[in-house]
């Protein structure tokens, strides 16, 4: 470094050499070894070539030239503490100014749903997303939006539906129907809401899940295997019992497992199932059936319950009238 003093000194500095020394100086050590090095390089340079009668002018000037070199060097540090709280200042904005960027994104940008329907007499499949798989039963629909399983997995469910559902302990599943919440992790289980339906029915085939009311506060019922969960709208009461699940869940691969159903519900789930509206005499709403539908026709079915309760099948144009048969 000394080499470079030495020509800084005689005006013979590189701008890189005087950026160099600039930079060297503004360690404090660095200082008073310039000072001694410019004070020896003074001596010398005053023996060997000033006169005696301009060696207080040469002194001056050389005082003047170290403290434009000092002002550099202020300059230069204010500069970089100016940068550096500059840069501190643009984080403290820039932060809160990202945050509310991000909010305003997300209101400007309302949700979008998708919306999966089951026809009346078929059976809809579909993957969501986060990898679960859903079945739903004739007659259904969910929705959910365009941020599942990025922010929510939030399903809404009209109707009947079977779930298996994929794990994720971060961001667990919730099915809405009406007032009922389904909340899970990983499991299968199944719901039937329809509308029309008295009662909401919760199955649990496997995992764990629990059942809340949006509108009442400490309702709250979790269920383990094997249970059903017979939600009740009228009074949102919940009566939890032990059950064959395979005789609520088979639908899915169509088969449907009637069980003491009385009629006025039979007919719902052959409606949902064939597609064909009913009108039932109130005299015979409350008989109860008990069998299976595998791959039979309608007419099949029908003829079926011709022969074990007092009911005539009659065809009135696109309506089927079951009525009460006296003899």
């Amino acid at each position: 470094m000394r080499s470079i003093i030495t020509k800084y000194l005689r005006g013979k500095c590189s701008n890189d050499e005087q950026n160099e020394l600039l930079h060297w100086i503004r360690k404090d050590e660095h200082l008073s070894e310039f000072q001694q090095i410019k004070e020896d390089w003074n001596d010398e340079v005053v023996k060997e070539t000033v006169p005696s009668e301009f060696i207080d002018d040469w002194r001056t000037i050389q005082n003047r030239m170290m403290e434009e070199l000092q002002e550099s060097v202020q300059r230069k540090q204010r500069a970089l503490n100016f940068f550096r709280y500059a840069a501190v200042f643009l984080v403290l904005i820039a932060v809160p100014a990202f945050l509310y960027f991000q909010t305003f994104n997300q209101q400007t940008n309302p949700l979008v749903y998708t919306t999966v329907a089951a026809d009346y007499g078929q059976i809809s499949k579909v993957v969501l997303p986060d990898s679960t798989v859903i079945w739903v039963n004739s007659g259904s629909t969910i929705k959910y939006n365009n941020e599942f399983s990025a922010t929510n997995r939030d399903i809404e469910l009209i109707g009947e539906a079977y779930f298996k559902v994929h794990k994720n302990k971060d961001l667990p599943l919730v099915v809405a129907s009406e007032d009922l919440r389904v909340k899970v992790l990983g499991t299968e289980f199944s719901v039937s809401a329809y509308p029309e339906e008295k009662d909401i029915q919760v199955i649990l085939e496997k995992g764990k899940i629990e059942l809340a009311s949006a509108s009442v506060a400490n309702l709250k019922q979790e269920m383990n295997p094997g249970e059903l969960v017979d939600y009740t709208k009228a009074n949102n009461e919940m009566i939890l019992s032990t059950v064959n699940t395979e005789l609520f869940t088979s639908w899915k691969d169509g088969i449907i497992n009637i069980y003491n159903l009385p009629l006025s519900e039979l007919v719902i789930r052959l409606e949902k199932r064939y597609n064909q509206k009913f009108i039932v005499d109130e005299d015979i709403k409350n008989l109860p059936y008990t069998f299976t539908i595998k791959n039979e026709d309608l007419s099949s079915i029908l003829s079926l319950m011709e022969k074990i309760t007092p009911v005539d099948v009659i065809q009135n144009k696109n309506e089927i009238e079951l009525k009460y048969r006296k003899r």
